[in-house]
């Protein structure tokens, strides 16, 4: 076999893979890993394809090559059972061979540069799950932003804006960093929540351990069960959380425990068409503990209004939070 058809055939496993994705099972999340590991040419061609897919005019010239009759390269006897002659991804792989000219030179990465990097985002109310190159999968929440930059001797994350949670793939000579604002957290097989709310950072472990480290400040070590949250001009706080918290998370629930309104709304605002803001910065101190479904905002909202005597009115497209005004006072006997 020669070397440009060992590159195609590399190109067509990872095109199934990444076909399979949004259907893998756990077990077939450990062989996709196995096979990552496997040789460093299966990486680069998994992170290279996904990278390239993302090219729209690569694909339009793609799609031209994939009108042409499908005889130039014969099917892999690998392929999984049951996926066709060719799936859609995996003549989208051989086509980028032919039309970049040559696999080698195409897709190899060099040491130096890494894999290309991939941003990742959300809307408001959206969510979305990635699977990297590595195998670890990122699940981002609603209105998050995370840029991949994955090079040879660190997994490096950069959470832009909004709340992720981690499934980190172990692998101890290849630490994964998540860098939000001056916090970085740091794993080699583990899973952990990363939030960015308003100026604060919050990190929580449902699995293993991280190291949190914020400027001077010697490193934290945090362990499942435990949470952190890093503010501007405050001290560090954190504690531990319930068992179920992460199913929690899964379902759009913020358990709050004597949280400042602002970062309530600050999650809220994520899912909210209507932008909730806080008329008087005081209010947003106030303390509130309770369990809000996140997705639903009119009715978190009349909690919070409850709990914390505060007004909602609804004017142009947000919605305001003022407190309430004591009513008018009535002398006994009037």
């Amino acid at each position: 076999m020669s070397a440009n058809d060992n590159d195609l055939t590399v190109m067509e496993e990872a095109a199934d893979w990444i076909d399979r994705l949004d259907e893998l099972t756990d077990d077939d999340r450990l062989a996709l890993a196995a096979w990552l590991n496997a040789a460093p040419a299966h990486a680069e061609a998994f992170a290279a394809l996904r990278h390239t897919l993302r090219d729209t005019a690569l694909l339009d010239a793609v799609d031209r090559v994939r009108d042409a009759p499908p005889a130039v390269v014969a099917p892999s006897p690998r392929r999984h059972a049951g996926s066709g002659d060719w799936s859609r991804l995996g003549l989208i792989a051989a086509s980028l061979v032919l039309v970049v000219g040559g696999a080698a030179l195409a897709w190899r990465l060099t040491a130096d540069r890494g894999e290309p990097p991939i941003e990742l985002a959300t809307a408001i109310g959206g969510r979305a799950d990635h699977v990297l190159s590595d195998a670890s999968t990122i699940r981002l929440k609603a209105d998050s932003h995370a840029s991949v930059a994955y090079r040879r001797a660190a997994r490096d994350i950069y959470l832009r804006k909004g709340d992720a949670v981690f499934e980190v793939a172990k692998n101890r000579r290849r630490p994964f960093n998540v860098l939000a604002g001056d916090a970085t957290v740091t794993a080699v097989g583990t899973v952990f929540e990363v939030d960015r709310i308003d100026e604060a950072v919050e990190v929580r472990v449902f699995e293993g351990v991280v190291r949190v480290s914020q400027g001077p400040a010697p490193p934290r070590l945090l362990r499942k069960g435990e949470w952190l949250l890093l503010a501007a001009n405050r001290p560090a706080t954190g504690g531990r959380m319930a068992p179920d918290s992460y199913d929690s998370w899964r379902a759009d629930w913020l358990d709050a425990d004597n949280m400042p309104l602002k970062y309530v709304v600050a999650r809220l605002n994520r899912y909210s068409a209507d932008a909730v803001v806080l008329r008087d910065p005081a209010v947003g101190e106030r303390k509130v503990t309770g369990r809000f479904k996140l997705d639903r905002t009119a009715e978190a909202l009349a909690m919070i209004s409850a709990l914390l005597e505060v007004d909602a009115s609804r004017t142009g497209g947000h919605v305001y939070l003022t407190p309430r005004r004591p009513g008018p006072s009535h002398e006994p006997g009037a």
